[in-house]
């Protein structure tokens, strides 16, 4: 059992729970690019 530390979704196996991960960390990632890009747009 393996247990994704930002949803707390559960999963059998490391394969599963490591593709899980790259769904929050894309997200994470295109959230961090909208936000630089506001700031830029500001100044």
């Amino acid at each position: 059992m393996h247990q994704c530390y930002y949803c707390e979704q559960i999963f059998d196996t490391k394969e599963d729970l490591y593709e899980h991960v790259e769904v929050h960390s894309d997200v994470e990632r295109n959230r961090e690019i909208t936000e630089r890009k506001k700031k830029a747009r500001k100044t």
